[in-house]
């Protein structure tokens, strides 16, 4: 039988693909078969995908660990993010519970155990809903910047359902006890405190507040969640208290006094539910803000909030909300005749 080019038959009677696809100067390509049927097809299979321009050569098994992964993502675009720094830190800390496994051995089926795991042990569904986001985008801007060459093993994970809980806010009862108590101990938390409540910011925006933003009957807040600078107007009387509390400018309060509230609800009296007590200022904003028959699309915009669904869950303290069911339903209509 005459010699094939770039089939050899070995002294133990296997043969032996030797090729360079890519021309005399190219990467060589060799594996070795039993059978001369199954070089053949070796060897054709890569000539042509060569031929095609496809990559044909065997790529080497990615032995990096989840936390390698979270680490090239940060390092290439989490770091652009507005809470970066966080969510790093939530990121590696899911990853320590999960023992940081070989990214390329990490299935959905290890996610599902992991999370019904947290769910047992008291953890929230829209905690672990987090978690399951944050994971995905980790895979999946990888895979757009060509860092990783698996498909994303949580792709058809989905989120949890679960039943949105109620609002918790502050009645004006309790607003009028916890700002008695802080006005006893803290002139910068009551004055965050005021903030909050008067324009719906976030604790974190107002704490960090400079001097030149409050201007002109109005608080400019930038460096929002969002992103989006917005101004809310308030009273002349808030105006002044807050620029007596810090002439010039920078900051109006130096240090955090989430501490200083949070002792100042215990004064008062005033227990919330887990995870409750930075949002509960804004919530009791934007209740009081609808009880007081305020505009749903202006509340949407003082919020700051991207869509309207956001702020819907507000709307049923409206006054008015639905009020049509009560003269408008088949009862009612027996009542007029």
């Amino acid at each position: 039988m005459a010699k094939e080019a770039g089939i050899r038959k070995l002294p133990d009677g296997r043969y032996q693909v030797d090729i360079r696809p890519d021309g005399r100067g190219g990467r060589r390509h060799r594996r070795i078969f039993p059978t001369l049927r199954e070089a053949r097809y070796e060897k054709n299979r890569i000539l042509a995908r060569a031929d095609r321009g496809e990559e044909w050569r065997r790529q080497k098994k990615d032995t990096r660990r989840l936390q390698d992964l979270i680490d090239a993502w940060h390092r290439l675009y989490g770091i652009t993010l507005k809470d970066s720094g966080n969510r790093k830190r939530q990121l590696d800390f899911v990853c320590g519970l999960l023992g940081n496994p070989v990214a390329a051995s990490f299935h959905a089926e290890d996610f599902l155990v992991f999370r019904n795991a947290r769910l047992a042990a008291g953890i929230s569904a829209n905690t672990c809903n987090h978690y399951l986001s944050y994971l995905k985008a980790v895979f999946n801007r990888l895979i757009k910047l060509d860092n990783w060459k698996l498909p994303n093993p949580l792709q058809k994970i989905e989120r949890l359902k679960f039943d949105e809980s109620n609002i918790t806010y502050l009645e004006t009862g309790q607003i009028e006890a916890l700002l008695s108590e802080l006005a006893k101990s803290s002139r910068n938390t009551l004055l965050i405190t005021k903030i909050c409540l008067a324009t719906g910011a976030r604790w974190s925006e107002a704490e960090t507040l400079h001097v030149e933003m409050v201007k002109d009957g109005l608080i400019h807040f930038v460096g929002t969640k969002s992103g989006k600078k917005r101004s809310v107007p308030v009273d002349d009387e808030l105006e002044r208290e807050i620029k007596e509390n810090r002439k010039g400018t920078g900051r109006l309060f130096i240090g955090t006094h989430i501490k200083s509230f949070s002792s100042g609800l215990r004064r008062a009296g005033i227990e919330l539910p887990r995870g409750q007590r930075s949002h509960v200022l804004r919530h009791s904003f934007a209740v009081h803000f609808m009880l007081n028959r305020g505009n749903i699309l202006d509340l949407q915009k003082i919020l700051g909030h991207s869509t309207l669904d956001m702020t819907l869950r507000y709307a049923q303290h409206h006054p008015d909300y639905l009020a049509d069911a009560v003269t408008k339903n088949p009862l009612a209509n027996l009542k007029k005749n």
